[in-house]
């Protein structure tokens, strides 16, 4: 009878030690979905518009010249158009009806489940998050449990209306958000000019800081490297291929838009 009680004890304890092993991976492959298929190919693409968009203004007087200026406004308004979408799907709240892939998306499961997410990179993760002026001293002292909520707090409070690090960047997201919702994707009745207004200086903002999300989370939840050593982005040159075939493009056109390297 005794060992049949062990032998019982044993099977319930090995179940308990699967069921959190499953949970462990059921999260990690949730914030590696959300994190790595969402977020870093939308990055991925708002960066290549955002390269696309700067050469064509930094040539605009070349582009004009050659009467292209037509053919370039008509991509510039695409551009737009696309840039607003992906920042907007980058900064989307969670949906109860279905799932979204993105920042507030993943801060919701790491709050939610940080006790079954394992911090694979420790260092990493506050290197990362050191960068970004987060304390040294005080990340170390934390536990795995509680710098997992130290990052949900930190990186929410980047683009929270009620925290003095945020308010920019929230003021930028309602109003892409809003011409996502009013211009873009529903062509409502509205005046352009009564629409809210942002800037490229401010979508850098929020790009920059979608950018240090995917690093930290990629590095310390998923071992995935995003950024090297010093913060730079590692898929940056990759999104700037369609801007350089853009120029080879327009430096072998017979209408001698741009002058040879």
């Amino acid at each position: 009878m005794i060992k049949c009680k062990a032998a019982s004890s044993r099977r319930r304890e090995s179940r308990r030690w699967r069921d959190g092993e499953a949970n462990m991976n059921e999260y990690r492959d949730k914030l590696e979905d959300i994190v790595c298929q969402g977020v870093a190919v939308d990055l991925y693409h708002a960066d290549e518009v955002l390269s696309l968009g700067r050469f064509v203004g930094q040539n605009a007087n070349e582009i004009n010249n050659a009467n292209f200026g037509a053919f370039f406004r008509s991509l510039q308004i695409i551009l737009t158009r696309n840039l607003i979408l992906h920042i907007a799907k980058i900064f989307e709240e969670p949906n109860k009806r279905y799932s979204i892939r993105s920042i507030p998306s993943a801060i919701r499961i790491l709050r939610a489940n940080g006790d079954h997410l394992a911090i694979e990179q420790r260092p990493g993760l506050i290197s990362a998050l050191n960068r970004l002026g987060a304390s040294l001293d005080e990340m170390e002292k934390l536990s795995d449990r509680e710098l997992t909520n130290y990052l949900a707090s930190f990186f929410e409070g980047r683009y929270s209306a009620t925290h003095p690090d945020g308010k920019a960047n929230a003021r930028a997201l309602r109003a892409l958000k809003t011409m996502r919702d009013k211009v873009v994707a529903h062509p409502e009745a509205v005046c352009l000019e009564d629409m809210p207004k942002t800037v490229y200086a401010e979508i850098d903002e929020l790009v920059g800081l979608a950018h240090a999300f995917v690093s930290a989370v990629g590095c310390g939840y998923l071992s995935t490297v995003y950024a090297a050593d010093d913060g730079s982005w590692l898929m940056s040159g990759a999104a700037k291929r369609s801007t350089t075939c853009l120029k080879r493009l327009l430096q072998a056109s017979t209408a001698d838009v741009l002058p040879k390297d």
